[in-house]
This record gives C-alpha cells, structure tokens and sequence, in this order.
C-alpha cells in the first residue's frame, strides 16, 4: 500500500485486490496480475474471470468497495449467457426492471421510477439513439452485450458523474484494447425463432482484439448484424378513449341502468337517460409487423508514448433500416346511432360499457353502418447513430489528467409513409344504393381481453367490390425526421493528497452543445399530367389536395386487400376475421399512375437546442474503517424552443348540392405560428456518500444528493395543434358523432426540470465467497415531474376571419403535459445472493416503492393530482441457477408491479403487474467454443393498460409480443 505521505490510485488497486483474492481464490478462479509500488506505472488488476459464479463474486466486490451505492455487471456475466443486449444483463440488478420491444429489452427503470428518469452513459458521455421521435432515453437494442465490459449503475450520485438521474445513472464501459490479451475476441452466431412471426432470422456478433508486446499499441473492431421480424398484438381503445357523461347513471324513468341490451333501439330524444356511463370513443384491434436490419460498428485504439501518456479514440457506429406496417379493425363512436346499434351490455355497477352489437339493419331498412372501419399504415425508415470521442490522459506523480472531446449525432426517418383507410358500407363512391360488405359486427371486453366479431363475408364481399367506401381523409403520406446532436469537451484532474481525511481532489469542468431539429413532411402523388411548376409557384404551392386520394386516384378495396385474414393471432385479442391491406399492391399501384412529390412542411418543425455548462468540485475521503466522498455540482442550461403551432379550421366537407367532397380553401384553412421561448436555468446538485466497514464481513453506507432530470424532448417542444370543427362540418359528419369546437394537442415550452432530494441508507453483509445479502431505504422527494394529461383547456383567441371571432376558448379534449410538485417516492430494497457448493445458486431481490398524490399544474393552475409518472409500487428479480463443468442453466423471473402512466379523462392509466420468465442456457464443447440457447416469456405474458383505479372493467390496451427462442454458437480466442 501507499506510504501514509503520498495516496495514489496504487493504493485503491491494491485495496480491491487483497478482496478480490479473498474472494475468487477460495472458488480457485481468479488470478491477479503482479502490481508494483510505482504510481507513475499503470496500476491495473487484470482478474481471469470465468463462470457464473465467479463473476458474480466479481460483482459483490465492485459493489462492496464503492463508496456509493453501485451494482456493477462485469463482462463475463454478460457473456456467459446469450443476453441480447445489456439492458437483458440488467434485469438482475436490483431495483432494476427493463421494458422490452419485440422481446428484446430497450428501456431500463430503477427503483420503480420511469425509464426517462435513468440516464445512460457510454464511456461517460451521452449517446444519441433516438431518431424520428427523438427521446433522452437510450435504446439499448442498439448496443451488443460483446461490445460492453462492464456496466455501473449508480442509484447514489457522485459530483463528478454528469448530471440527468433521477431515477440513477448507468454507466457503460466499452472494451479496451489495452486491456484485452492481443489477438483475442469472440464471434458468436445465432438465430431466433417467434410464435408472433413464425420466422427463422439470424444475428451475428464478432470482435477482435490487438496489441503489441509492449502494451503500448493496440486497436479493437467489433462489429454486429441482426435480422428480426417483430409483431405485436393489441386489443384496446382509442388514445383519447373513455367518455364519460353526467353524474349518475339513470334510465328514461330515473331508475338505475342495469344490464341491458336496449341502449341501441331508442329514440334520440330517449337516449339522454342513458347518458351516465362511460363508454369507448373507439374499440380496436390491431396487428404491428417489424422487419428490422441492424448493423453495430465499433472501432478502439489506444496509445502510450510514455508511462505517463495514454491517447485513445472511439467510434461508435448504427444504423437500422426498418419496415413496419400496422392493421387496424376499428369500431368508433360514430355508429353509437338507433339504426345501427342493437345491442349494449354493461359491467356489474351498470356504470361502463362492455359491449355492443350493431347491424346495418338496425332501423328496418339498410343503412350506411360504415363498419368495421378499415385502416392500416406502412413505413419505410432508415435511422442512423454516429459517435466518436478523442481522449488524453497524463498521470503525474501526485496528480492525473483527463480531457476528453466528442461528438454524437443520430438521424433518420421514414423514407415512405403510408396511411390508408376503408370503410364497410360504399359511401362516398357515388352510388345510388348502399352496399354495406358487413352487415353485422360486434364487440365485447371479457377477462382482460378486446373480442370482436364481423359478418364472416365482409372480406369476400370487398375482395368482390362490395362496400369497401375510400377514406380519402384518413389517407395521406406523411411522416416525421429528426436529428439530434451534441458536441462535448470535458477537462478533469484528480489531485492525489494527504490533507488530513482527504486522500484525493477531484475537479473539472463539462461543456455540451446539443440541437435538435425535427421536421414533417408529406408525400404527395401527381397525376402525370399535374403541372409542378405551375403548382409551386401558386400561393399555396402544392398541397394534399392535388395527391391522389382527393382526385378519385385510390385503389379500390378489391385491389389491395390480401385474399385472407391475418393469421397466428396468438394473443392480445380475439377476432374471427381481420381484413388488412396488401401494402406492396397499394404501393405498386400508386407508383404507376402517379408521380411522387415530397414536400418538407418548413412552417411545421421544432427546434431545441441546449448549451450545458457544468463545473464539479469533489473531495474522496478515508479515515479509518471510514470512506466516501463529499461534492457539488453546478449546471447552468439555456434552453432554446421553437415550433410552429398549427391552427386547422374545418369548415365544410360535403357539397349540399352534389353530394362530392369539397377541397381546397373551402374545406379546411391551416394558420401557422411559430413560437420561440428562451430559459436559462442553474442547479447546485451537493451530494455526499459514506461507507462504513462496521466488520470484516458488514458495509453500511449512507447517501444525501440533489439530482436533476431535463424534460424530454418531445414533452418540451412538440408544436401545438388546434383544430376548430365548424357547425357545417359538424352536420356532414353527424352519422359519425363529430361535435362543433376546438380540440388539440401540444407540448409545454414552460416545463421545467425534474428536481429530486434524495436520501439512502443500507447494510450489506457479506457472509460467504460469492455470496450476501443487504437491505436499503431510500426516499426522493420530486418535483417538476411531468405528467401527460388529457384537460379542457380555456384560452384567448385572436380570431379568424369569418370563421372564430375573438375571444375565450375552449379546447376540449387537449392533450398535453403539466408539472407535478412535493412527490415523494420511498421505499426499501432487499437482496440475497448465494452460492452453492454443488453448482446451484440464487440471486433475488425486492423493491417496494410508495409514491404519493401529489399536485399536478398547467400555466401555473392546480388541475389534478397523480402519482410519480411511470412508477410502480414494487419489483422483482430473481435468478436461479445451476453450473457444471459443461453446462449451465439460468431461469429469471422478473416482475413489476402497477404502475402509473399518465392521467386521462381525469383519472390516472394504470399498467396492470407484468411478470415474465426467460431461460438462458449453454452446453461448452471446450474452453472456446459453445452451444447456446433462451427462450424468452417463456410465460407468454401480455401487457394490460386500464383507466383509473376504482375498477377493472374501463380497458385500455391489452398488447402480446411473443415467446421469442434463440439458438447459437458462441467461440471466444
């Protein structure tokens, strides 16, 4: 150890390796490289891990030596096991629940907090990997397990560590080819099978590793290629959903409603005793289909000219190139009409509807029913994710330097977007009579679970040019693009002292510059007679109006419906037919009639950009069995927002005369305004951590930090659109239950950051090699959480000529974000890790989370009351095991308990508890090379959405990804 003069890192590496022999020697796998008493001589362990529980022992000593409160994943245990990506590795940290798309893990939430509240690092900086819709929150499909070392998650802040965690920060670390063995690396092949896609797809992963003998050169390139079909089920309701009118539920009598069937059969004027219950603006079952290929690069250098030099670069390279198409049933509010309901059943309060029958017969005669409602979207997108940083290191004989400066972009959109709509009946086609492909459908919500039924010929009838009415209006070609960026420069020094306590200064100062730009644009498609020219230099220039939907150009239904329904529904609803779109005939038929014209809509964009300036002072400390560290961190943002807000005035759909729709200036009018909003805020962050080694087997530790999260993009600076629907509008669209006024959405350039005071307080014991168990409290008080909402919203207009006058408005429904203050988010979490003899062993824990109501404002007015957006009231990870000299064997169960999602129609989303079982498993033919395998749900568990707390019965959304297996070969050199 380091004379008590001078402290060096020396003294820490030597710290974690009297432990760490302690630890692996008794399990006869670990061996630790010869280190010497120079500090000017690179100070490194290099530990032979191998195994399950070797790497798990690994592990408990990162976690054990902190001086915060970390849980660390070492690069064997996300080796050893075929984890997709490291957001699968994390699912057995605890307090750690991961969301995962399309089987896969893409989002992490700590200690029952939203997955927007971790912040994620690569090599200690952002990344960005959020094209399209852009997000702070880090995709971790796009990263390898290969690529990754090692993993920190730290739930206690350091002053030192950037900013953004509320929830906690991961930190990911890169290989390094300095500290791999030369001409070492691993190729890793597979394939994946799904009971959603029936698919064989296969992936593939290798990395190389070189040095030179001296240890002074060396380079790493990795690279990873998948191929994966994804398909979700969904059964559910519209967005905006549950309607809700008046106060009690009544019959025409005054008599409480019960269970009936009658609701469809009365008159209007009867209707409005049936007023009181809730029921569903739209019921809907929906099929997504994902073809995704992925490509990963990454190249590392390092060089050390000196033993007190060392220069390194890195780049991260991804692409995905993506075709997703969705298909949707749909049976909305319009039909909630005498002459097609038949049939209404409500739940046991008599309170909420939970079924309907409808019959294009309903009135005696038939009539223009429009159900179901056909629709369905295809996208073509390719999105990319750059980032490279150069860094410098000089260690001085009672000092070390750091800089670092880099960049990370990421990119993309859709290169096509479809939308299309078909309706049942054939309005709209200009034909005397009404044809109607369904005259019959149905729909019921029954044990978690959205059924419906359609006339068994409805797609017979299309495909034989029945019914099948063109939704020129649902029909359009637009999508959305972003990039999003950030340059860095950072600058450290880590003081080696002996002033007392202190052992070591840190210091430094971060600069960063991100923009965000994210436009929309639109796809249109010309008749090849079309004059362009004429077209762009006209006032409006060109519009949807000159596209082929609104000139008579869509296919007709028979054209471009697939001969059969979609198949291998193999959860999320039930369905006994579900017509979709053959989107390769739409596409091809359209591209040989007309011809294509892109237009990026320049008046409907936003901006964002952040200059962040942030300086860290921090002292690490050791006194005795005592260690920690004290610190601040101060942040200043200036924050620039700009969007141009759309107003869209529908004025008149339906010529009274000619019965044809109308276009032009005289359908609808949009009136753009771009809004611009400058904040500069600052945050003083203290934290302090201390660790007490009571025994020689027991830590207790203690933490109390101020953090700060940012808003997410979309949240801050998403434009505004309002939509006024006229009385004249209204009339044309009163078979579909269209009402007169203003409705919108937007984002809150007013929003401001996430703020946390937090406190932890645990005990670890470490009773065993390999094996321990601990308990934590924690407690966060929040403030500025955002919570979605779903509110009427009062405003003052400016007016529109001839259309609004001036005045107060009401947008109702809006939906938006509003702060949330005083939130309280505490609880307790407990783990157990152990290590059998025999080659069995376990790893548990459990976290239980109480959030509080807490208040929820817009433009500065209390509006409700909601709990910590995205947090759930408990969670739960364990991991069984069992290794022998050739195999191994893991199955993982990880469950999260109800957790909150926003508030809509005044009452919180609710997510219901979600369990999931995977298992992992590997067959080694020899040191090198082994077999591999998982299945993932293996419980074939479904996600449910519902809304509100008092009852089960109002259904959100219910969604099925699949059982996903996976099969491969592993060889590591």
């Amino acid at each position: 150890m380091a004379t008590s003069t001078c402290y060096s890192p020396l003294a820490a590496s030597l710290r974690f390796s009297v432990l760490s022999l302690s630890v692996f020697s008794a399990m006869n796998v670990a061996a630790a490289e010869q280190l010497t008493n120079t500090p000017a001589e690179k100070d490194m362990e290099v530990i032979e891990v191998r195994g399950i529980r070797s790497s798990m022992a690994e592990n408990l000593a990162v976690k054990r030596l902190s001086s915060s409160v970390v849980d660390a994943i070492t690069a064997e245990d996300i080796g050893k096991f075929p984890d997709k990506n490291v957001a699968d590795s994390l699912a057995r940290v605890p307090g750690v629940v991961i969301d995962r798309e399309g089987g896969e893990g893409s989002t992490v939430s700590i200690r029952g907090l939203s997955s927007d509240l971790t912040y994620t690092q690569l090599n200690g900086n952002f990344i960005a990997s959020s094209p399209g819709e852009p997000s702070r929150s880090f995709d971790y499909a796009l990263l390898p397990s290969a690529m990754i070392a090692s993993v920190e998650v730290f739930k206690s802040p350091e002053a030192r560590l950037d900013e953004g965690g509320v929830g906690g920060t991961v930190l990911m670390h890169s290989r390094k080819p300095l500290d791999m063995e030369a001409n070492s690396g691993v190729f890793n092949v597979e394939t994946t099978y799904a009971d959603v896609t029936e698919d064989y797809e296969p992936q593939f992963t290798g990395l190389y590793s070189w040095k030179n003998d001296s240890d002074s050169v060396g380079f790493l390139l990795g690279y990873t290629r998948q191929e994966r079909t994804n398909r979700t089920l969904s059964g559910g309701t519209d967005a905006n959903v549950w309607r809700y009118n008046g106060a009690q539920p009544s019959d025409v009598n005054g008599n409480a409603v019960n269970n009936s069937n009658d609701w469809g059969v009365v008159t209007d004027a009867n209707r409005q005793g049936y007023e009181n219950i809730w029921f569903p603006q739209v019921v809907r079952s929906s099929v997504v289909n994902e073809k995704r290929e992925r490509e990963g690069v990454q190249f590392s250098t390092q060089w050390r000219p000196t033993n007190r030099i060392e220069l390194g670069f890195n780049y991260f390279g991804f692409s995905l190139q993506q075709q997703r198409s969705e298909s949707h049933v749909d049976m909305p509010e319009w039909a909630l009409n005498p002459d097609f309901l038949t049939g209404i059943t409500l739940d046991e309060s008599g309170t909420i509807v939970n079924g309907m029958d409808y019959s294009a017969m309903a009135s005696g005669v038939e009539k223009d029913m429009q159900l179901p409602w056909l629709r369905g979207s295809y996208v073509d997108e390719e999105s990319s994710s750059d980032t490279f940083d150069f860094n410098l290191s000089y260690e001085g004989d009672n000092f070390k330097a750091r800089f670092v400066a880099g960049k990370t972009k990421a990119k993309g959109g859709p290169k096509e977007s479809w939308q299309a709509a078909y309706k049942s009946s054939n309005a709209g086609e200009g034909q005397s009579n009404i044809e109607n492909a369904a005259q019959s459908a149905a729909w019921s919500i029954s044990d978690d679970r959205i059924s419906m039924q359609i006339d068994p010929n409805t797609l017979n009838n299309l495909l034989a040019g029945v019914g099948g009415g063109r939704d020129a209006g649902s029909s359009n070609s637009s999508f959305a693009r972003s990039t999003l960026a950030e340059n860095y420069y950072q600058a450290d020094v880590d003081f080696y002292v002996d002033w007392g306590i202190l052992t070591t200064i840190r210091t430094g100062a971060k600069y960063r510059d991100a923009s965000l730009h994210r436009e929309t644009g639109n796809n249109f498609f010309l008749d090849p007679s079309f004059d362009i020219a004429a077209g762009e230099a006209s006032a409006g220039g060109i519009t949807q109006f000159d596209s082929y939907q609104w000139n008579n150009g869509m296919p007709a239904a028979q054209d471009v419906f697939n001969s059969a329904g979609e198949g291998n529904i193999a959860g999320g609803f039930n369905i006994n037919l579900m017509p979709t779109i053959n989107w390769h005939k739409y596409r091809d038929y359209i591209y040989s009639n007309y011809v294509p014209y892109t237009r990026i809509e320049d008046n409907f964009v936003y901006d964002i950009a952040e200059q962040i300036s942030a300086f860290y002072l921090q002292g690490d400390f050791e006194y005795s069995d005592l260690r920690g560290n004290l610190g601040v961190r101060v942040v200043q943002t200036k924050t620039t927002s700009a969007s141009t807000d759309l107003y869209t005035f529908l004025l008149d759909e339906t010529d009274d005369e000619t019965g044809e729709p109308i276009t032009g200036d005289d359908r609808l009018i949009e009136q753009y305004q771009l809004i611009t909003q400058q904040t500069t805020d600052t945050h003083v962050l203290p934290s302090l951590n201390i660790a007490w080694d009571a025994s020689d087997d027991v830590v207790v530790r203690g933490a109390l930090a101020k953090v700060m999260s940012r808003p997410d993009y979309g949240d801050l600076g998403s434009q505004q659109r309002i939509t006024f629907v006229s009385d004249e509008w209204a009339a044309d669209r009163a078979a579909f239950n269209e009402q007169p006024g203003f409705s919108g959405s937007g984002g809150n350039k007013n929003l401001k950051a996430f703020e946390s005071v937090q406190a932890d307080l645990s005990v670890e014991y470490y009773y065993a090699p390999g094996s321990a168990l601990g308990v934590a409290l924690f407690h966060k008080k929040v403030d500025n959480f955002v919570v979605p909402l779903v509110i009427d919203s009062q405003r003052e207009f400016a007016g529109q000529a001839g259309v609004v006058d001036a005045g107060t408005i009401t947008i109702s429904p809006y939906s938006t974000v509003g702060n949330g203050s005083d939130a309280v988010s505490k609880g307790v979490e407990v783990f157990i890790q152990h290590a059998f003899e025999s080659g069995f062993g376990i790893y548990a824990n459990y976290t239980y989370n109480n959030t509080n109501q807490a208040d929820v404002t817009v433009a500065g007015e209390k509006f409700a009351e909601s709990p910590l957006i995205g947090s759930a009231d408990y969670q739960y990870n364990t991991s069984v095991y069992y290794e022998g000299d050739s195999f191994n064997i893991r199955a993982s169960y990880n469950k999260r308990g109800e957790t909150v999602l926003g508030i809509n129609s005044g009452l919180n989303v609710y997510q219901d508890p979600y369990q999931q079982v995977d298992v992992n498993a590997a067959y080694n033919f020899t040191d090198s090379f082994s077999f591999t395998a998982a299945v993932i749900n293996l419980t074939q568990s479904e996600s449910v959405t519902r809304l509100g707390k008092d009852t089960d019965a109002r259904l959100l959304n219910t969604s099925y990804s699949g059982r996903r297996y996976y099969a491969g070969f592993n060889y590591s050199f």
